[in-house]
């Protein structure tokens, strides 16, 4: 082992004042190889961690700071634990500092030290003896405080996270190998393991820090008819919000949605750039089959994708056919949302760079030519998070049909089966249902599903009280029929009871104008003004039947065809794609070492052929899909121009 205690260059100004001997005790209280510094220092933290790493031994990295003393984390080979570089991006990224991308730049407080502070951590040293620090724990000693924090691993890391990967033409990924984990008694598109995930607190307890993160915060609403727990984490597109009967029960599935969203980036994923179709198509998926836009939509100022053709290059991601585990290019753009090729792994710039678009937007001015502009303008839709990569897949596709479905019955147009409130027996969703309806609404649960045989629905709510707002929609998928339109009735409870305050002058703009509706709110926001009533209802009238008779035998059909694993389920769901005429899945891991850590992957499955759900009236990618072209066949929208009526997603 080494010097129990290691000096960095920064010590040169402590040595023999009231400072040395109180940090010559940290060692003996810590039990690990100790590494002393003053400020931050990369250089010096990632040579004190590889020494450590190549040894096998414990560190511990401390930070003396003018007005705060950082011991730890306590970094434990083998395990999740953070390190002195994690700690450090993790709180850059959390307040938002200016140089968050920038860990080789210094950070000490410039300010005399306080003559308290030695004496501060000297007592705080004798309950770290008492209390030694766990894995990936980080004593916090300042003049007004003492905190313990827990730091997990970070993929930003400069310490100790493998770099971003740029790969060349010959490398390839193993081939995808699924595993046959049991079936969750409870849901069968879930697995045994998933239970840890959701216990009260679990999560909450080792991922929430507002110093720190991961979890930056977690918000509790109370203007929603249930529990609903909105969860913010630094690097995710978006929050996530989890919905239950409970706070206990909604926190954890509003920590794993954030997790979701972290997986909307590829923070590690190697990445193939600057490729044509042409150059790589004998691995790769082709972009033309993902949809196109048309002329008239690339050359609008609102336009926020670029055309490509099979000579353009692009940037390239690995993944998996789901049939075969064969390995298989697809544009990075439509494996990971969040990413945009201008800025390839540049992440706080492209952030920048949209907020700035969308400013000058919101002030009536075009974004400078090229903001925004990406080849796939893709949203969150199919990227799902489960407790493994089978769950996250199955989930995937449970969704991806849940939009298909939506954007076919809204572009063709003609009346859906309704299925009658009283034969809605789950008690949360009657509860649902009354709620809406005495806030003036009539609920429409409607059979939303096309030629891919799983239970969806859409439900439609119609003011029957005041012109506006008129209506509002959302759609559910799922195993169980109940859990799809619970899905739904939350969605549109919470819009209700809760309503949003939109500008209705904006949205009477868009009448005129379909090309003014670029960003996703807009979309529920040009159904709620009466003028739109009339489209929006076209899909009733339709048959009323039971919800038994809308999907006979779910959920237990999955439960029977999966054999009693999730990967049985994911491969009877395949099969009614491929039922579908969707043959060809392409599974991309979104799944980083810091979802890994916590117990969760997160996947996105891309599907050749598929209703992309796009956002903007420019965005409409729905040129060039055949699945499209004949569910309109016989249907007013058979001869009409792309792009159609903006869809009312929310």
């Amino acid at each position: 082992m080494r010097d129990e205690q290691q000096y960095g260059p920064g010590m040169t100004a402590l040595r023999d004042t009231s400072w040395e001997e109180t940090l010559r005790r940290i060692g003996g209280a810590v039990g690990a190889v100790v590494a002393l510094n003053r400020g931050w220092d990369l250089a010096w933290e990632r040579a004190q961690w590889e020494k450590s790493a190549a040894n096998g031994e414990e560190l511990v990295s401390v930070r003396v700071y003018d007005d705060e003393v950082i011991v730890g984390p306590r970094w434990v080979p083998g395990t999740d634990s953070g390190c002195a570089g994690c700690a450090e991006v993790r709180e850059r990224n959390t307040a938002e500092h200016p140089l968050a991308d920038t860990l080789q730049a210094p950070r000490v407080v410039p300010r005399a030290s306080r003559p308290l502070l030695p004496d501060l951590l000297d007592a705080a040293l004798e309950n770290l003896a008492d209390h030694p620090l766990q894995p990936g724990e980080l004593y916090a000693v300042g003049s007004q405080y003492v905190r313990r924090h827990r730091i997990p691993r970070s993929f930003f890391c400069q310490a100790c996270a493998a770099p971003g990967r740029v790969l060349d033409d010959d490398w390839q990924p193993a081939p995808l190998t699924l595993r046959a984990e049991p079936l969750s008694p409870h849901d069968p598109t879930r697995g045994t393991g998933g239970a840890r995930l959701v216990e009260p607190g679990a999560l909450r307890d080792r991922l929430l820090d507002a110093r720190y993160g991961p979890i930056q915060v977690v918000m509790r609403e109370s203007n929603v008819p249930f529990a609903m727990s909105m969860c913010l984490a630094p690097d995710a597109a978006a929050p996530g919000h989890g919905r239950a009967g409970t706070f206990a029960e909604a926190d954890p599935v509003g920590i794993i949605e954030t997790y979701e969203r972290l997986g909307s980036f590829p923070f590690d994923t190697p990445l193939l750039l600057e490729r044509s179709y042409r150059e790589v198509s004998e691995h790769a998926l082709d972009p033309a089959t993902l949809g196109e836009h048309t002329e008239q939509q690339l050359t609008h100022p609102s336009c926020q994708v670029l055309p490509h053709t099979a000579d353009t290059p692009m940037d390239w991601v690995w993944g998996h056919d789901l049939a075969s585990g064969a390995p298989q290019l697809v544009p990075a753009e439509a494996g990971f949302y969040q990413y945009e090729q201008r800025f390839k792994l540049a992440r706080h710039a492209a952030r920048a760079a949209r907020v700035t678009a969308r400013q000058a937007r919101a002030e009536g001015r075009t974004p400078e030519p090229g903001t925004l502009r990406k080849y796939f303008h893709d949203s969150s839709s199919g990227c799902a998070a489960g407790a493994s990569l089978e769950e996250a897949a199955l989930h995937s596709l449970l969704e991806l049909a849940e939009r298909d479905a939506f954007l076919l019955s809204w572009h063709r147009r003609t009346p859906l089966p309704r299925i009658t409130n009283e034969s809605i027996t789950d008690p949360e969703n009657r509860s649902l249902i009354d709620l809406i309806q005495t806030r003036g609404f009539d609920v429409h649960v409607l059979v939303a599903r096309q030629d891919i045989d799983l239970p969806i629905v859409w439900v439609l709510v119609v003011n029957r009280r005041n012109p506006f707002p008129a209506t509002y929609s959302s759609g559910g998928s799922g195993a169980n029929p109940d859990t799809a339109i619970r899905g739904a009735l939350r969605e549109v409870a919470q819009l209700v009871t809760n309503k949003v305050q939109w500008n209705r002058e904006e949205a009477e703009g868009m009448l005129d104008d379909p090309w003014k509706l670029v960003e996703l709110e807009q979309h529920p926001q040009l159904y709620t003004l009466p003028e739109k009533l009339s489209r929006v209802t076209e899909v009733l009238g339709g048959p009323e039947i039971t919800l038994r008779e809308a999907f006979p035998g779910w959920p237990d059909a999955l439960r029977r065809a999966s054999g009693g694993t999730v990967r049985g389920a994911l491969d009877h769901v395949r099969g009614l794609y491929a039922d579908a005429g969707l043959d060809r899945i392409v599974l991309v891991n979104q799944t980083t070492r810091e979802h890994a850590d916590v117990g969760v992957a997160v996947a996105k499955a891309v599907v050749p052929g598929i209703l992309p759900m796009c956002f903007g009236h420019a965005q409409q990618r729905l040129k060039n899909l055949p699945r499209l072209t004949a569910a309109l066949a016989g249907t007013p929208e058979e001869n009409r121009e792309i792009p159609y009526d903006p869809h009312p997603f929310p």
